[in-house]
């Protein structure tokens, strides 16, 4: 009797948001989601570490396990659709990585990634999901079988994500600000360095001296005639230190998102044992974001397929280093020749062919 119980109950806590207050239209984002996508888009550090988290999560492919009708059946089906599965894929870790939630739709007979700030959810004040939102143009309305809601850092009973580039916002406001300034200075556009003092001269020399100042374009050699003293006002890009800021936002940047400087392309400061230890903790990163969307991928191809006993998983990351110690092993072992450990490091033979 307590199991059935159990069964036919609902949970007793009711969600902190109070769902059911926003009614059919859904919970509204807490953030301005088009604002954080400005941000990734329009900074350079934090395009490129997405693009080596995104790389390193999908680049080593993936493989099918369960039962083997289902297992080859699923395997089939995506045989069939590689290319523009990897394209769904790519697109599936990117989505997330900004918004911290993706939302896939499994109505069709392929999975699509929907923009997430269309997107809201509807739930009740258990926090139970009743029905998924679109609005745009029209207002479109999905079942929670319709949709795998994607959360990459779900937080007590919140619907949505926590999105790093939220933490992360102040900062790449103040660097693009930075940079803004950086450009101007290169510009020479709008910035007070010098000043030129007339100490001897009639109101006419005065003049005559200030129109040539003022007709003169950056860059330009003058030469003046007459007692003149040439003084440095400040030198805002030391005075400022603008490009120690720029180097620490950058440094905080790869902090959050998780980056090795190294992978990124740094390696000032960097010593062996430091860059050993930081890629250790970059491929458990991987690791936990494959086994992420291992899962989510998993459960939208069961309900699109319509078949169970498979899992879908993404081949585990590995730095260089670490696989070329895997290889030699192998080696050792006798479980692999060397022309396979090169072939399968993307190296040429030992003969000088291609692989």
């Amino acid at each position: 009797m307590a199991f059935f119980r159990k069964i036919l109950s609902r949970p007793r806590a009711f969600a902190s948001t109070m769902p059911s207050f926003y009614g059919r239209l859904g919970e509204p984002k807490p953030l301005d989601q088009l604002k954080l996508l400005e941000l990734a888009e329009g900074d350079t550090d934090v395009r490129a570490c997405l693009d080596a988290v995104v790389d390193a999560v999908t680049a080593n492919g993936w493989y099918v396990v369960g039962e083997e009708n289902a297992r080859k059946t699923v395997e089939e089906w995506l045989q069939r659709r590689e290319d523009d599965f990897f394209f769904f894929l790519r697109n599936l870790v990117l989505t997330t990585l900004i918004f911290d939630e993706a939302y896939i739709e499994c109505v069709s007979d392929f999975p699509r990634v929907i923009a997430p700030w269309t997107m809201q959810v509807v739930r009740d004040d258990y926090g139970v999901v009743k029905e998924y939102v679109q609005q745009t143009s029209r207002v479109v309305r999905f079942s929670p079988d319709e949709i795998v809601h994607v959360v990459l850092h779900p937080l007590a009973d919140r619907t949505y994500g926590t999105p790093k580039l939220a933490s992360l916002a102040r900062i790449l406001l103040a660097k693009r600000e930075a940079e803004l300034f950086l450009f101007q200075v290169f510009m020479r556009k709008g910035v007070l360095s010098k000043a030129i003092v007339l100490k001897h001269g009639d109101e006419t020399t005065f003049n005559r001296l200030k129109a040539v100042l003022e007709s003169a374009r950056p860059g330009d050699n003058l030469l003046l005639m007459g007692e003149i003293d040439v003084k440095t006002l400040s030198q805002p890009v030391e005075d400022l230190r603008v490009v120690e800021l720029l180097e620490e936002f950058r440094q905080r940047i790869l902090a959050v998102l998780r980056v090795p400087p190294i992978v990124y392309g740094v390696v000032q400061g960097l010593n062996l044992e430091t860059s050993r230890n930081q890629m250790t903790t970059f491929a458990q990163y991987i690791k936990s974001l494959q086994r992420i969307f291992g899962a989510s991928v998993t459960l939208a191809l069961k309900r699109i397929m319509g078949i169970d006993g498979f899992s879908f998983r993404l081949v585990e990351w590995m730095n260089p280093e670490q696989e070329t110690a895997m290889h030699v092993e192998r080696v050792k072992a006798g479980i692999e020749t060397v022309e396979e450990a090169r072939r399968a490091m993307g190296l040429g033979t030992i003969g000088g062919e291609k692989p």
